[in-house]
């Protein structure tokens, strides 16, 4: 049998012919002759309610910073969402003057909450002021919402999530037969929020305190959160919220992107399905547990939370991770803060 070499044409290369050199291709693209990153990273963005006295000390100097006021947002959910926005961006250009290369090539990004549209910036799919639309809508119609009903939370650890889905589901407020609370986020193993109606809530709080008796379970209601947002309850906010999304223009992600809805997808992938990516994610449980857990799979193996405080890195003790019967990732000790 002939070698290839012997079959091939050795001639000159057409005069439209051009050579391909790694630098030719998109930075998402594997290239065979790119060198691989030693250690994959994701880029994390937190989401609101991390505001804390001195954020955005270090970012003063940033244009987006500079038109931002922070007075007077601390329970209110327009403005600490816009906040939050803002100091994640405002990290991660922080981040890609300090450490260009590690900003600007990352393996991947996920955001939590409202944190999810600063990941977008960072993947390329929009840009800063696309998002800052994006997030003003979402923030309003959700303060709307705040303002006509009282909602509250419960963060529950230590149950199953069939266990705890079971509970919400035999809360019967007032004897009205719709579900008026759900698991909201899924933190970790046996670590979530539950939201919804505050009557409902303190109903779920006693159904939760009679389980506790037969097991190790521990409840803490979280007073910053005032909407049950990431429910079905939220179905009014999403339609508001659904008709500036599909305006907004989108571009191809130059990395892997993890949606709260459990979604990943690739670099490069068609950006038509982000839309109702983004519209799930206020519908449906916040699954971070999901993306943590895949992005080890997939090894990632360096975290960035690019953001005023640490609540990401603080989530990552439910998020370990059993890489082989005698070695078990546990992703707190390879997460990096960013601050400004």
């Amino acid at each position: 049998m002939p070698k290839y070499s012997e079959i091939s044409p050795q001639g000159d290369s057409p005069p439209d012919h051009k050579t391909i050199d790694k630098s030719d291709v998109p930075t998402w693209c594997a290239h065979p002759l790119k060198t691989p990153s030693s250690q994959p990273n994701m880029l994390l963005f937190p989401g609101e309610m991390t505001h804390h006295a001195g954020m955005l000390a270090a970012c003063q100097q940033l244009p987006l910073v500079q038109e931002c006021a922070p007075e007077d947002f601390a329970n209110r959910t327009d403005r600490s969402q816009m906040l939050a926005y803002v100091a994640d961006c405002a990290a991660y250009e922080l981040f890609r003057q300090q450490q260009p290369e590690a900003a600007g090539n990352p393996r991947a990004v996920a955001g939590f909450s409202v944190g999810e549209i600063a990941a977008l910036v960072a993947a390329g799919i929009i840009s800063y002021d696309q998002g800052l639309t994006i997030v003003k809508a979402r923030a309003e119609a959700m303060q709307r919402w705040v303002d006509e009903e009282e909602m509250a939370a419960l963060a529950v650890f230590g149950m199953e999530e069939d266990q705890l889905n079971h509970l919400c589901a035999r809360v019967d407020p007032e004897g009205k037969p719709a579900q008026k609370v759900f698991i909201s986020h899924c933190w970790g193993r046996k670590g979530f929020v539950c939201s919804g109606a505050s009557a409902a809530l303190e109903l779920l709080e006693v159904l939760v305190e009679n389980e506790a008796q037969q097991e190790v379970v521990y409840k803490q209601r979280l007073e910053f959160r005032l909407d049950a947002g990431h429910t079905p309850l939220a179905t009014a906010v999403a339609a508001e919220v659904e008709e500036v999304i599909k305006s907004i223009q989108m571009n191809p992600p130059q990395c892997e992107v993890y949606f709260n809805c459990g979604f990943r997808v690739a670099a490069g992938e068609d950006p038509s399905v982000f839309a109702p990516y983004l519209i799930q994610q206020l519908l449906m449980p916040l699954r971070w547990d999901v993306t943590i857990r895949n992005s080890l799979q997939r090894g990632i193996r360096r975290f960035f939370e690019c953001g005023p405080g640490q609540s990401l890195k603080d989530l990552m003790i439910f998020n370990s991770f059993t890489a082989s019967p005698s070695q078990t990732i546990r992703p707190a000790e390879l997460t990096t803060l960013v601050q400004c």
